[in-house]
């Protein structure tokens, strides 16, 4: 029996049976497809395709499921989820492959998409990631459609060839408030080691911030931490070594004194990482806040409810989330001692750019 995983307004994706063989040794058999790959497959390696698939959908549940076009009933792709294996760490990847005919009309960034929300909602992944050669621009305009940022380049082996491959991921937008986890700053302390060669030979420091930070304030499970640059000057250096280690700069992100990367693949947990130059806004604020909510645990109790509140409230919108709990963090700056047009600068650069300058 045939089953069928997802449905979308013009495609179905169903588990790939031997039945599909005609339609995939065209589409794995045409440069015009697999021209990324740099080969195209025999009828034995088809076949082998086939039967991997199938042994996936029995051990992860998942792979590359047939796409069928509705209006026609044609198999017009594959498009799924994989199981994948890189630093060390398992992820959860989402995979598009379009015959030529399929391709230019939406159907992979349609089919894709549900792949995500079945990833996010059903599977319970916290993060789906993407691996697109370079060269590969119409899959990276998926990417970019599905709204994943790239990440670190890696280098993967196809078929015994060395192939460059850059990483886009996703995080999920479902927003899930825990209590208080006691294995935060044990994880802190992990991305502290991995950032360990990075902080003995530059002037810098690693702080732990965010609620994840404070004891006994219920967060989401996100890490965040800003490493302390003293020597401006060295910034460029700086970002050079921290590329290998899997932290791609994202900028400043309207944040002057302040640049975003993307979490590294070598942890397996999520994280905000930033880079902070002395005296930086986006520092003072950070740092201020979380010493307040250690020492105020009145306040920490009140943030703590507003967020499970809010939670409930806007379950899959943290743009709606994060401006929501503007308001309170705004009384706890001014209580530090900010004043109001530095309030209102945090606010605003806050909510123009959540979630992705705003720790949790």
């Amino acid at each position: 029996m045939i089953q069928t995983i997802l449905e979308t307004e013009r495609l179905m994706l169903r588990e790939l049976n031997d039945n599909d063989f005609d339609a995939l040794r065209a589409m794995l058999q045409d440069p015009r497809v697999m021209y990324a790959w740099e080969r195209t497959f025999s009828d034995d390696e088809v076949r082998n395709w086939i039967a991997r698939m199938r042994k996936r959908y029995r051990e992860d549940g998942f792979a590359y499921w047939a796409a069928v076009e509705k209006a026609s009933g044609a198999v017009i792709g594959q498009i799924g989820l994989l199981k994948e294996e890189f630093e060390g760490n398992s992820h959860v990847g989402v995979g598009y492959i379009l015959s030529h005919a399929g391709c230019g009309r939406g159907y992979a960034t349609e089919g894709a998409r549900a792949c995500l929300d079945h990833a996010f909602r059903r599977l319970g992944v916290r993060r789906v990631i993407a691996d697109i050669r370079p060269e590969n621009l119409s899959s990276i305009r998926v990417a970019q459609r599905l709204g994943m940022d790239p990440a670190q380049l890696v280098v993967k082996q196809v078929y015994g060839k060395a192939m460059p491959h850059r990483i886009y991921l996703k995080r999920t937008p479902l927003i899930t408030v825990e209590p208080y986890n006691p294995k935060w700053p044990e994880r802190f302390n992990r991305l502290k080691e991995l950032l360990a060669p990075v902080l003995n030979d530059f002037d810098c420091r690693l702080e732990h911030v965010g609620s994840t930070s404070v004891p006994g304030l219920a967060a989401k499970p996100v890490i965040d931490a800003d490493l302390i640059l003293n020597a401006p000057e060295r910034l460029g250096e700086l970002k050079a070594r921290l590329e290998p280690l899997g932290f791609g700069s994202r900028g400043d992100l309207g944040l002057p004194g302040r640049e975003m990367f993307t979490e590294s693949l070598r942890l397996d947990f999520p994280h905000n990482f930033y880079v902070c130059l002395p005296g930086a806004a986006p520092l003072r604020n950070h740092l201020e806040l979380r010493d307040y909510l250690r020492s105020h645990p009145e306040a920490a109790r009140r943030y703590g409810e507003l967020k499970r509140e809010l939670a409930a409230r806007f379950p899959d919108d943290v743009d709606a989330y994060c401006a929501s709990k503007s308001d309170l963090i705004a009384g706890f700056l001014g209580d530090i001692g900010f004043d109001r047009a530095e309030v209102e600068q945090i606010r605003a650069a806050n909510l123009a750019f959540a979630p992705a300058v705003t720790p949790e």
